[in-house]
């Protein structure tokens, strides 16, 4: 369905077309969210928080962009006011508390999420979008409101930093990142 037309739908009272917008688009935000925010819980209530968003400025979709980019948009700036609350409460005591990277889902496979959360933010976030949730190179540029050029330097730099730690780790046998070996 056409996105304006799925909109106006949604906006005329459609329950089911307001059912399928969410369990369409939920996985994507919910996986983008939990790769951001490094937590499943976190991650789900950052996804109904930017639903709950979406929902209410969805009168104000011009269609500029895809309803899913429009949506991711709304999702990134969610965990970036989280980010933002977080950083003004979280003391260095609470570090502590910070899960094991190593129960991360198939971390014994490849050392992505791991490294990943080693990366800067604004480069975890690029890859996150381009790759994981396979968003092209423009519609990364309207998520995050940079030009097409940054979105392309900041893969490029992001692909060169995780060669460089799942490299060493590979090297060293560093379980932070890759986790246990695999049980043959």
């Amino acid at each position: 369905m056409r996105d304006g037309i799925w909109v106006k739908r949604i906006l005329a009272g459609d329950k089911s077309a307001g059912t399928r917008f969410v369990t369409e688009n939920y996985p994507r935000i919910y996986r983008l969210l939990r790769h951001l925010s490094g937590n499943p819980e976190t991650a789900k209530d950052l996804t109904q928080q930017t639903f709950t968003a979406a929902w209410q400025g969805l009168a104000t979709y011009k269609g500029e962009a895809t309803l899913a980019t429009w949506l991711h948009h709304i999702a990134y700036h969610e965990f970036t006011h989280w980010l933002r609350a977080r950083r003004d409460h979280v003391s260095l005591d609470d570090a502590a508390d910070v899960a094991d990277i190593r129960g991360a889902p198939n971390l014994e496979m490849i050392g992505l999420p791991g490294a990943l959360n080693t990366l800067p933010s604004d480069l975890r976030v690029t890859f996150c979008l381009y790759y994981l949730q396979e968003l092209s190179i423009s519609e990364v540029a309207t998520v995050l409101e940079i030009p097409d050029g940054t979105v392309k330097s900041r893969l490029s730099a992001a692909r060169g930093r995780l060669r460089e730690i799942l490299g060493e780790a590979l090297i060293s046998g560093d379980t932070r990142i890759m986790g246990p070996a695999p049980e043959v």
